[in-house]
This record gives structure tokens, C-alpha cells and sequence, in this order.
């Protein structure tokens, strides 16, 4: 049973990566009125036709969830199935009314920006992870070799920078594996934390390059999830509460902000969007839209049509910062290692001179 269940979250998964697709087929057939229950039997058909084993099986296993009385909303249909990010998405196309294959549509596009970030994001982190190692070998290696000068050259070598790239290598040498077990237990802590960790100090780390990275992803969905679920008629506080919902702690933490600021002053919106969720430049076009639009739902909904395009720049600066940041760092102290070295070289060279070793011996007399 738990092995099934695991060949079919790897399917899941698999199958994630073209789920735009499907929205879009979706959204074709209930404008013609086709019932969910015959699409899904419709794109099994197809799956099997064209021998696709990962639609196949993602399909049996919505219709089997349909047919088990287990599907009364989109947003249920497809937990567990699509990513949880979709979730709020889900909602949206629930509460469009009669004709959600508009919904459906615009659900497509904002999971292309998804599939888009996430690529852009891998790519620009394969470079951190190639690299870190590779800079961690090199950093090791100069360090050993720092080390073993050390143990016979005379003090003098080991002044200002030598002395500061000796106690820098002699520090890599003794803990570099508690060092690299650090590194990956930071990372893991990280990689765990960032849907979590709320509070002010949160809000200052957002402005950091990888918590912006996160931050601006985050409030692409939202954008888009509250333009679709505003256009299908629901209220900013309807809305924002049905987002928070599914919301992992972070999200619905800024969202319960949001709606608590709302609260206080029912018709700032804009202080409300400006509590940390939305990036600068999002809020400053939201209060340009403000000055022409008959209300704050209609300026969102034309701000989660424009700006999302623009959020996605956003995101592919901030992985551009992020792989940056992370490279640089290990960069550095390899490069600073590599000019000890070469300024180590330059001291011993003078220390061999022979007018200097007559020097250090009538010193010693």
C-alpha cells in the first residue's frame, strides 16, 4: 500500500510539470459544457492512446477520487494530486460561479509562471552547488598546504595578511568537517524554515536576496488567486480567507496581517498590502492603479493581470543575487587563501635572501 502510494506521488510529481496543460484542456471542455467526470475519462483515453504512463495514472487516480464522492470541489480534486501551491488557485476557479474556465485559464498561465520560476530558480542554483564543493576542495587543499609551510618557516613570514590567511587556514584544517556539516545542516534549516519563520525579524530577512527570492514567488500566487477569485465576485475579506486557508505559516501569517490591518481601517487598503508580503515596486504600481481605478478590487485584479510579469523579473534577480551571494562567499575565502599564498611565497623568498639570514643571525648574537 505505501509503496503504491509513493509510485504514485512520484507520478504526482512527474506529472506536475505539464499539469498547465491539463488545466487548459479543462477549461475547454467545461466551456462546452462537458462534465469534469467525462474529461478525466476523456484524457485517460489519450494518456493510454498516446502511451503516456504518468497521465494515465494521475487520471485513474482523479476519476477513482471523483467516483468516490471525494471530489465535490476542484480545490479538493485535486489535493494531494497538484501541488499544495495550486491550492489557492483551486479555490479560485471554485468560486468563479457558473463559467470557471476563465478561472481555469488564468490558473494555466499562473502555474506556467510557477513551472518558469522554478526552472529559472534550479538553474541559477546548479551553479552554488557545483561550485561550493569544488571551492570547498580547493579551500582544503590550499589550507593543507598553508599549514605544512607554516610548521618550518621562521615568525617573521607570519605577519598582517599572513598571518590572517595562517589562522584562516589553520581554522579550515582543524574544522573542516564541522564546517561542512554545518553548511548542510544550515541548509536544511533553511530549506525548512522558509515557509515557517514568522515575526520581525522575518520581515528584514525578507529583504535578503534568497527570503526575497521566496517572498516575491509567494506574492505572485497570491496577486493572482485574489484578481480571479475578486472577478468571480468575492469580497477582498472573502478572499483573502479563503487564501488563508491552505495557506503554509508564512503565507497565512502575512495574510492574517493583511486582514487584521483591514480590519483596524477598513478602507486603507493599501496599508494593509504594505505590511511586508508585497514587494516595493508592487506596491508602489498598486498605488499608481489607485489613482484611476473605481476601486481597490478592480486595481488588484488589474495588478494580478500586469504585475505578475513583472514579479517574475523580480524573481529571476533575486536567483541571479541568490546564486551570487552563495558563490561569492565560498569564492571569496578560496581567493583569499590564493593570495596567501602567493604573499607567503613573496615573504619566505625574502626571508632566504642571504643579506636578510645574516640580518636574523647577528640579530640573534
Amino acid at each position: 500500500m505505501n509503496f503504491d502510494r509513493s509510485i504514485l506521488k512520484l507520478h504526482c510529481f512527474l506529472w506536475s510539470f505539464k499539469r498547465a496543460d491539463f488545466y487548459r484542456d479543462l477549461a475547454d471542455a467545461l466551456s462546452r459544457k462537458v462534465a469534469i467526470r467525462d474529461q478525466l475519462e476523456r484524457s485517460a483515453s489519450n494518456a493510454l492512446m498516446l502511451k503516456d504512463g504518468t497521465s494515465l495514472r494521475v487520471m485513474r487516480a482523479l476519476g477513482a477520487r471523483l467516483a468516490a464522492g471525494q471530489g465535490t470541489s476542484l480545490a479538493e480534486l485535486m489535493r494531494g494530486i497538484a501541488p499544495h501551491s495550486d491550492q489557492m488557485l483551486m479555490q479560485a476557479v471554485d468560486d468563479a460561479g457558473a463559467d470557471p474556465s476563465q478561472a481555469l485559464e488564468l490558473t494555466a498561465d499562473a502555474v506556467d509562471f510557477q513551472r518558469r520560476t522554478l526552472v529559472t530558480i534550479a538553474s541559477e542554483l546548479v551553479v552554488p552547488l557545483l561550485a561550493i564543493p569544488m571551492v570547498g576542495i580547493l579551500s582544503v587543499i590550499l589550507a593543507q598546504v598553508i599549514v605544512g609551510i607554516s610548521a618550518d618557516t621562521p615568525p617573521e613570514v607570519w605577519t598582517g595578511f599572513n598571518g590572517f590567511v595562517r589562522v584562516l587556514a589553520e581554522s579550515i584544517n582543524e574544522y573542516s568537517v564541522l564546517i561542512g556539516v554545518a553548511l548542510a545542516a544550515s541548509i536544511a534549516t533553511l530549506l525548512y524554515r522558509l515557509p515557517r519563520w514568522t515575526g520581525n525579524a522575518r520581515l528584514k530577512a525578507d529583504k535578503l536576496p534568497i527570503f526575497g527570492l521566496y517572498r516575491d514567488y509567494n506574492a505572485a500566487i497570491v496577486l493572482s488567486a485574489l484578481a480571479m477569485m475578486i472577478r468571480s465576485g468575492k469580497t477582498m475579506r472573502e478572499a483573502l480567507e479563503a487564501l488563508r486557508t491552505d495557506a503554509r505559516p508564512w503565507l497565512r501569517w502575512h495574510l492574517t496581517r493583511i486582514i487584521t490591518s483591514i480590519e483596524d481601517n477598513p478602507n486603507d487598503y493599501l496599508s494593509a498590502f504594505s505590511r511586508g508580503l508585497m514587494p516595493p515596486t508592487v506596491r508602489a504600481r498598486l498605488a499608481s492603479l489607485l489613482d484611476s481605478a473605481k476601486s481597490f478590487g478592480d486595481a488588484l485584479i488589474v495588478l494580478g493581470a500586469s504585475e505578475v510579469k513583472s514579479l517574475e523579473k523580480r524573481v529571476n534577480v533575486s536567483a541571479v543575487s541568490a546564486n551570487w551571494t552563495l558563490t561569492g562567499f565560498f569564492a571569496t575565502i578560496a581567493v583569499v587563501l590564493s593570495i596567501g599564498m602567493m604573499t607567503i611565497s613573496t615573504a619566505l623568498s625574502d626571508e632566504a635572501d642571504p643579506s636578510r639570514m645574516l640580518q636574523r643571525s647577528q640579530q640573534r648574537r
